[in-house]
């Protein structure tokens, strides 16, 4: 059963131009969003490793970014809380497009999508070149290193080589396979007189995507220029690096005094917060099991009928001190009949005692529902024992299936109640008795009262608290 506000409240208990260079002016499509209260969000750059070699696992690349994530080319992971993707993998094209990619030894790399077609880079034209060339509008940065780290370990002999596709009907389409593919990359290695593109320099989904082969060394060189790059155009991604000035190995005793009070107190804070939302976890959970026990409990008097309520009712009734029979049975053996459903009596007072007939309503209570405790049940008693019962009261829950607060009143004029006021009786709504019996299960009320008011009750009883 879904819970519902009111049990829990007083009822409760493409890119088309050639880059000259990476020194001029440019920019880079971004995507922004304007999002607020955003937490555990992790210092940038947030790095994504994937399929690293054993040889290239050292702390120093590690601690290079603050933020990383080592994985195989088959895992998962949520890409949409890292910002580059640094691969050896042999397609380095299935990752999200919003990551920035320095791709080692992949045999595919992202490209773009125009007038609806995909096209993307494929290194599987072979060739026995080994004349190479960094073409003189290279990035200067990019060509220094590439003389050292690329040039010096390209192997003799059969190599590949890329070229430009878009798929068509089954197979891949050659779109370009000249000195800068179609004019869509910045070749960073020519290979042989016919310029084929070894090492390349494009955009992916409008993000950097630098492309290097396998034979690759100096790895932790090409991802410090790799991030300068992407910090060039993306500083979101990739913040400036001022963080030195406050890191504890350059960072005299002043500053380290100071850089420890911050980082105790921001582990004080996560300790705290972990604390907090484990014991709202843990509420919660008290929460929603008292809240299943009160709708088993005491407070089907609010929301049944038939047995369920006439069960509820008799447990109120007997938790404020009366002492309370069911007549089903008896009535049964003696009368073959169903008369009152309930027979209170109060162990305060022995002379008192009230049939009692209970209904519940899914609408207003039934105006001709009123004599019937005053009619048969009071002549069969009268009969049994030969003295009229002393009270006689109609227990109503009417409108079950709303919010108790918003509710009318049961039959509001008393000129339809003149049948219970005649036999000394009265109508008595589920929901006072209920605020009656929390009022005496809380301890603001006194049992004793409660009972007295209920004896002395003619027409209708309301519970009026004395505060």
């Amino acid at each position: 059963m879904p819970v519902l506000d009111w049990q829990r409240d007083q009822w409760d208990v493409p890119f088309p131009r050639k880059w000259d260079t990476f020194h001029g002016p440019y920019c880079l499509a971004s995507r922004y969003c304007l999002r607020v209260n955003i937490f555990n969000v992790q210092p940038r750059p947030r790095v994504l490793f994937e399929d690293l070699p054993q040889e290239v696992l050292t702390k120093e690349f590690l601690e290079l970014v603050p933020t990383f994530k080592l994985i195989s080319s088959t895992e998962r992971v949520h890409e949409d809380e890292y910002d580059v993707l640094v691969t050896f993998a042999e397609d380095a094209r299935r990752r999200s497009a919003h990551l920035h990619v320095l791709s080692f030894g992949a045999d595919m790399a992202g490209g773009f999508v125009e007038d609806q077609t995909k096209y993307f880079f494929v290194r599987d034209i072979p060739t026995l070149a080994n004349e190479l060339a960094i073409p003189t509008d290279a990035p200067p940065a990019l060509a220094a290193l590439l003389k050292t780290s690329v040039i010096p370990n390209m192997p003799d002999g059969h190599k590949r080589v890329w070229r430009l596709v878009k798929p068509a009907q089954g197979y891949q389409a050659t779109v370009a396979k000249d000195g800068n593919l179609a004019s869509r990359c910045i070749p960073l290695v020519h290979v042989g007189a016919t310029q084929s593109v070894y090492a390349l320099l494009t955009e992916r989904g409008g993000k950097l995507n630098l492309v290097l082969p396998a034979e690759t060394q100096q790895h932790l060189a090409w991802l410090r220029l790799f991030l300068d790059m992407v910090g060039n155009v993306d500083s979101d991604s990739v913040p400036p690096d001022l963080e030195w000035k406050t890191s504890q190995r350059w960072s005299p005793p002043e500053v380290s005094k100071h850089l420890g009070d911050l980082q105790g107190l921001r582990q004080a804070h996560e300790e705290a917060v972990t604390e907090f939302q484990r014991r709202e976890q843990e509420i919660q959970a008290q929460l929603e099991e008292s809240t299943r026990l009160a709708d088993e409990g005491t407070r089907r008097i609010l929301i049944s009928d038939g047995d369920d309520l006439v069960q509820a009712v008799t447990t109120v009734l007997e938790d404020l001190g009366f002492s309370v029979r069911n007549m089903d049975d008896h009535h049964d053996e003696r009368t073959g009949a169903k008369l009152e459903d309930l027979r209170v009596e109060d162990p305060s007072d022995p002379s008192w005692l009230s049939l009692v007939e209970v209904k519940g309503y899914t609408k207003g209570a039934k105006v001709n529902d009123v004599p019937q405790i005053t009619g048969r049940p009071a002549v069969a008693y009268t009969k049994e024992t030969g003295q009229e019962p002393p009270a006689v009261w109609h227990v109503v829950n009417a409108w079950r299936g709303t919010n108790p607060s918003t509710r009318v009143q049961a039959i509001p004029a008393d000129d339809d109640l003149r049948p219970l006021t005649e036999a000394g009786g009265a109508l008595i709504d589920t929901r006072d008795l209920y605020e009656a019996w929390r009022d005496v299960s809380a301890g603001i009320a006194d049992a004793d009262s409660v009972r007295a008011s209920l004896r002395e009750a003619k027409t209708r009883w309301r519970w009026m608290p004395e505060s």
